[in-house]
């Protein structure tokens, strides 16, 4: 075989792994759903913010977002999983809110979203669910949780 033939199933081959293991690593990611576990959200098994902790819970409803991923992301088009800057807008484009350097759990068929900020830290949470009633249901769950725990 010659150097041109080598070349090019050389770099099929290379594509070929490329993208297999691109695939795998995205199964390995599923959507991130918040839960409730005593006194704390719980996102990830190593992600679990304690109701004690939190600043505030804002509710937005039927809201457009602009994101901006920071570094690396999992993402597609029907989910977003990444640290991110967000924009918050109005229904005529101006900005209701900005959060920076957010960690992201984001369903893209639904316009609602939950942000959880901090105490005395920089870090804050935006996320949501498949579908605005099940995002508005665990919103009132949480936000009973943590009015309970001040």
């Amino acid at each position: 075989m010659d150097k041109k033939k080598r070349f090019i199933i050389k770099c099929l081959l290379a594509g070929i792994f490329g993208t297999v293991i691109i695939l795998s690593t995205m199964r390995m990611n599923p959507p991130v759903y918040a839960t409730i576990k005593e006194d704390t959200i719980v996102f990830q098994p190593d992600e679990r913010i304690k109701f004690s902790k939190i600043e505030s819970i804002k509710y937005f409803e039927d809201t457009k977002i602009e994101l901006v991923s920071n570094g690396f992301r999992w993402g597609s088009d029907d989910y977003f999983s990444g640290d991110a800057n967000i924009r918050f807008l109005n229904t005529n484009g101006t900005e209701k809110e900005s959060v920076y350097k957010c960690k992201a759990y984001l369903h893209s068929r639904s316009n609602d979203y939950i942000l959880i900020e901090l105490k005395n830290s920089t870090r804050s949470y935006v996320f949501n669910f498949d579908d605005e009633k099940e995002t508005k249901k665990f919103y009132d769950r949480m936000d009973s949780f943590y009015k309970s725990s001040e």
